[in-house]
C-alpha cells in the first residue's frame, strides 16, 4: 500500500514538472511580440500603415477616444445657457449628439473628456472631466471667464496627451488663435507645424470639418480693430472637429462616432496601398466596345488585358473599383468625376464616366463587391505593351479658401470664415510634405492584341 501511494505521489510530481516547463517554455510567434518600450499608439499606427486594401482598412471597429473641448470666453455663444422655449444652437445638436455616440456606442471603448483652457502663465490646461460635466457645458454653458489656449499650445498638449494614452483625438474649438504676443501671426503656419511635430513622426492622419453654428453673445476676433469685441445676436460663426490618430481609427470616429459630417472636409494623411478594382468584360451591365480581352481568361479580378482600337472604333471597357474604406467625401461621384485621373504609359486613354453602384448592380453577385465603376476610352497605342492607371490625387478643398479671412472683426457683414484658417491649414499639410502624391492608383498592364 505504502509503495503504490509512494508511486502515485512521484507520478503527480512528474506531472506537476512537465506542465511547469511548458509554461515557462511556451513559444510566442512574431505577432504576439512587441519591441521593449513600444506604445499603445506606436502599435497601432505601424498596424494602421500596414498594406492593405480600403476593405481591410474599413475593417477596425472598436477605438479609444479622448474629446477635448475648448472652453474660453469665445467659445460662450455656441453654448447659450437653455431655457424653456429657447432652442439650442447648431453647435449644441452636434456636440451632444457626438458625446452620446462616444459615451454610449458600440465603437468607443476607452473615453475621455477634457475641458481646454490656459492658466494664469498662458499655459494649456486640459482638465479630465465625466460625460455629465462635458454635457452640463454645452447644455448650460461657460459661467467662468475663461482665457482662451493660443491655438497651437492647445493642439500639442491634446496630442501628447492621446498619444500618451493610445487614443484617438477629437478637438473641438473655433480654431481662432489668440496669442498675447500678436507677432505669432507671422509664424502662424510653422507654429501649428511644430504643435503637431509627432503627427508627422508617427505617422498619424487628420480629419477636419468645418461647421458653423447661431452664436449669441460675446464674438472675440483675431483681429481687434475697429471693435475688440462685438454682441452677437444668433449670426453663424465656423467652429471646427479634428480627429487625429491612426488612419484606420480616425476612420473609425469618422464614420461610426461623428455620423452626419458636415460638407466641409478635409483629409490629411490619408493613402491606401491598393484598392479593389477589375477590368469587367464579361457583364452585360457594362459590355465593351472593340477588341478587348482579358489577358487570362480565369482571372478574377482581371487585372491585365489585350486590346486593340481600330481606327473608326476605339476601345472601351469598364472598370469596377471598391472604394468603400475611403472617406465618404471623396466616395461621391461629383468628387470622383473632378480630381480621378488617367496616367497612361504606352497609350491614349481617358475617362468616359463615373458611376456609383445602383440597386441593381449591388444585387448582382459578380458586381456586388464594387462601389463605383470607370468607363475607360483607348483610342490608340503607342506601343505594344504598357499599362493606364486609374488614380486619385491628395488635393486641398477649396472650401478652405472660401472661409478663410484677414480680417475676422465683423462677422455680421462677412460670415462664415476664420482668420487665416488657410495658414493654418498649411502648417497641417506641412507635415504630409513627403507624402504620395495620390490617395490611391489603380493600374492596369495591357498588350497589343494580335
Amino acid at each position: 500500500m505504502l509503495l503504490k501511494k509512494t508511486e502515485r505521489n512521484l507520478l503527480l510530481l512528474l506531472l506537476c514538472f512537465g506542465l511547469l516547463l511548458s509554461g515557462c517554455f511556451k513559444k510566442h510567434n512574431g505577432a504576439e511580440e512587441d519591441e521593449p518600450g513600444t506604445t499603445d499608439l506606436q502599435r497601432k499606427t505601424a498596424e494602421s500603415n500596414a498594406p492593405s486594401s480600403t476593405t481591410a482598412t474599413a475593417s477596425a471597429e472598436q477605438v479609444d477616444v479622448n474629446v477635448y473641448l475648448e472652453i474660453s470666453n469665445g467659445m460662450k455663444g455656441f453654448m447659450p445657457t437653455a431655457s424653456a422655449g429657447k432652442e439650442a444652437t447648431a453647435f449644441q445638436n452636434t456636440l451632444l449628439n457626438m458625446l452620446s455616440e462616444v459615451q454610449d456606442g458600440r465603437y468607443v471603448v476607452q473615453k475621455g473628456f477634457y475641458l481646454a483652457k490656459e492658466d494664469a502663465q498662458s499655459r494649456p490646461v486640459l482638465d479630465s472631466v465625466s460625460y455629465n460635466t462635458m454635457k452640463s457645458y454645452i447644455v448650460s454653458g461657460i459661467r467662468d471667464d475663461v482665457r482662451g489656449t493660443p491655438l497651437p499650445g492647445m493642439l500639442k498638449a491634446a496630442l501628447q496627451k492621446s498619444i500618451d494614452q493610445g487614443a484617438v483625438s477629437i478637438i473641438i474649438s473655433d480654431f481662432i488663435h489668440g496669442p498675447s504676443d500678436q507677432g505669432q501671426f507671422i509664424s502662424l503656419d510653422a507654429d501649428i507645424r511644430s504643435s503637431l511635430r509627432e503627427v508627422e513622426h508617427q505617422g498619424l492622419a487628420i480629419a477636419m470639418f468645418a461647421n458653423a453654428s447661431e452664436f449669441f453673445g460675446t464674438y472675440h476676433p483675431a483681429v481687434k480693430k475697429p471693435d475688440v469685441r462685438r454682441a452677437l445676436n444668433g449670426e453663424e460663426i465656423p467652429y471646427y472637429i479634428w480627429v487625429i490618430g491612426p488612419q484606420q481609427e480616425v476612420q473609425v470616429v469618422t464614420s461610426r462616432v461623428l455620423r452626419n459630417l458636415p460638407p466641409q472636409q478635409a483629409y490629411f494623411g490619408f493613402a491606401y496601398e491598393a484598392v479593389p478594382f477589375s477590368a469587367l468584360l464579361k457583364e452585360r451591365e457594362f459590355k465593351p466596345a472593340g477588341v478587348v480581352y482579358c489577358s487570362s481568361r480565369n482571372a478574377d479580378p482581371c487585372t491585365s488585358v489585350h486590346l486593340q482600337p481600330e481606327k473608326e472604333e476605339p476601345v472601351e471597357f469598364t472598370v469596377g473599383l471598391d472604394l468603400s474604406g475611403l472617406p465618404m467625401s471623396m466616395q461621391q461621384v461629383d468628387y470622383l468625376k473632378k480630381h480621378l485621373t488617367i496616367s497612361s504609359n504606352g497609350s491614349r486613354a481617358s475617362i468616359v464616366s463615373v458611376t456609383a453602384a445602383d440597386e441593381g448592380v449591388k444585387a448582382t453577385p459578380d458586381l456586388a463587391k464594387y462601389t463605383h465603376f470607370l468607363r475607360l476610352s483607348v483610342p490608340q497605342l503607342t506601343a505594344r505593351s504598357g499599362s493606364i492607371s486609374i488614380q486619385l490625387p491628395q488635393v486641398k478643398p477649396n472650401w478652405i479658401d472660401a472661409w478663410t479671412t484677414d480680417n475676422d472683426n465683423n462677422p455680421a457683414a462677412d460670415p462664415k470664415k476664420t482668420y487665416k484658417l488657410n495658414e493654418i491649414v498649411d502648417g497641417v499639410q506641412a507635415l504630409y510634405r513627403d507624402q504620395r502624391d495620390f490617395v490611391f492608383s489603380a493600374t492596369i498592364q495591357f498588350n497589343k492584341a494580335d
